[in-house]
């Protein structure tokens, strides 16, 4: 499910990368330690997950990811649990 477009990315440190998108982004079925799936503006693919969650603007946080890795227009995607 896609949960948003990356607007822009923000480094928290010792927490990790937080993703912003535009608007009010769906986080129905998000939760600590959830799957995510970016897709890049050229296709690329990363995997991470979740480490926060900010449910006031729909911010997320995610592991393993560095800023530089996730440019504007990313799409986030929610993997499905199996």
């Amino acid at each position: 499910m896609l949960l948003f477009k990356v607007q822009d990315t923000f480094r928290v440190e010792g927490k990790g990368l937080l993703l912003s998108g535009s608007g009010k982004p769906n986080l129905k079925g998000v939760d600590f330690r959830s799957e995510l799936k970016l897709v890049l503006p050229n296709k690329t693919e990363l995997f991470t997950s979740v480490v926060g969650i900010n449910w006031q603007n729909g911010d997320l946080i995610v592991s393993d990811i560095d800023k530089l890795e996730v440019p504007n227009g990313t799409e986030v995607w929610l993997q499905e649990s199996k």
